[in-house]
């Protein structure tokens, strides 16, 4: 069984404590402070010249984001050669500790997920296609919506269908809003996308179908800001938001929708909310734009509701942040369990995976069991 915590007789391994360490860029100063040891003493547990006590394992497990199991065997390195894509003047380099912080959570995520599909002798599938960069973006996005065979319906929830095509999404609240999306291709977990769970639904659902495209166009791991206005975008961002808006909005279904509601020029958000969150899934700002570019309302006309009416878009008090299921996902959730009543894992590793604590975690095997 694999437990949820270790003794500090376990053989800690020295270049997972310096792998956890070197993925956020701290140095070991900044460590040392933060645990109060000496910068020596970090240089010496990661060289293997000593060892931490189970009180200072707990405290670089927390500081790095991981479980205690993770310095205890070897693992698949997280993705390297990140592309931040983000707010202007910002850089992975300066992003905060806390930011790195989530982005070590999400590939611890998809470490535990791809641990207990294997202690359960089970395979994900990757059926997701790949394609050339100068396949145009509706190319990739009518070829999309025929493998997922939706025609011109809506696709409100993107999650469920990737899923089904072996990728692992899951949803994390990310400080100050610094990235909306976060996606690698790895050589052990497969296809992987990270959302900012503090976003509204809509624009998760956005992001996630921005994300699918940097993974099918093999753009490499990729950390990404989508700004309100879509126009503030180039590049491979702009051609994964293009993917995006053609995938979520397919032209002939946005046009049928736009006649028989019989929407002016200049829809106000009142108009565009309903058809935007409840029937296509996406943002007013999303339908806006896509309403544009096929020539239904003035161009121009949605940078001004936005201009005018800011706050209104994103809610006086802001967007539920989604509780810690939906933020994992059914299926990380469901094999977790799985994994506690075959006896392969703890409960005290099984509240660590869902990220709450062991009463609670024992409620739900129960709550499962009925």
């Amino acid at each position: 069984m694999i437990n949820g915590t270790e003794s500090e007789e376990s053989v800690i391994i020295g270049t997972q404590l310096k792998r956890a360490r070197e993925f956020l860029q701290l140095a070991p100063e900044e460590v040392a402070r933060e645990i109060n040891v000496t910068p020596q003493d970090i240089i010496d547990w990661e060289g293997e010249k000593a060892k931490p006590q189970l009180r200072q394992l707990e405290g670089l497990a927390k500081l790095y984001g991981r479980e205690i199991d993770y310095f205890l065997r070897e693992t698949p390195a997280p993705p390297e050669k990140v592309q931040f894509r983000g707010k202007p003047g910002q850089s992975l380099s300066n992003l905060s500790k806390e930011t790195k912080i989530v982005l070590a959570k999400f590939d611890e995520l998809c470490r535990t997920a791809l641990e207990f599909e294997s202690l359960l002798e089970k395979t994900r599938e990757v059926k997701l296609p790949r394609f050339q960069e100068s396949d145009p973006p509706e190319v990739v996005a009518q070829s999309m919506r025929r493998k997922f065979d939706v025609g011109d319906k809506p696709l409100p929830d993107l999650r469920d269908y990737l899923q089904e095509e072996g990728v692992r999404v899951f949803e994390l609240p990310v400080p100050e809003d610094v990235f909306s999306g976060f996606s690698f291709w790895h050589t052990e977990y497969g296809p992987c996308i990270l959302l900012d769970a503090k976003e509204v639904k809509g624009r998760r659902n956005f992001t996630l179908a921005h994300e699918l495209a940097h993974l099918v166009y093999t753009h490499g791991s990729s950390l990404c800001f989508i700004p309100i206005k879509f126009g503030q975008l180039t590049g491979l961002e702009f051609k994964a938001n293009q993917v995006a808006i053609e995938l979520l909005l397919p032209k002939s279904g946005v046009i049928e929708d736009f006649r028989r509601k019989n929407l002016s020029s200049t829809p106000s958000e009142k108009d565009l909310a309903p058809v935007a969150y409840y029937k296509w899934g996406v943002s007013i700002q999303a339908l806006g734009y896509r309403l544009e570019n096929l020539g239904l309302i003035e161009r121009g006309h949605i940078d001004t509701l936005f201009e005018t009416k800011p706050q209104h878009f994103r809610g006086k008090k802001g967007p539920r942040t989604p509780g810690w299921e939906k933020q994992l996902g059914k299926r990380f959730v469901e094999t977790s369990i799985e994994a506690y009543q075959k006896g392969l894992i703890s409960i005290g590793k099984l509240a660590h995976a869902l990220q709450i604590p062991i009463e609670k975690a024992m409620d739900k095997v129960e709550q499962q069991g009925r």
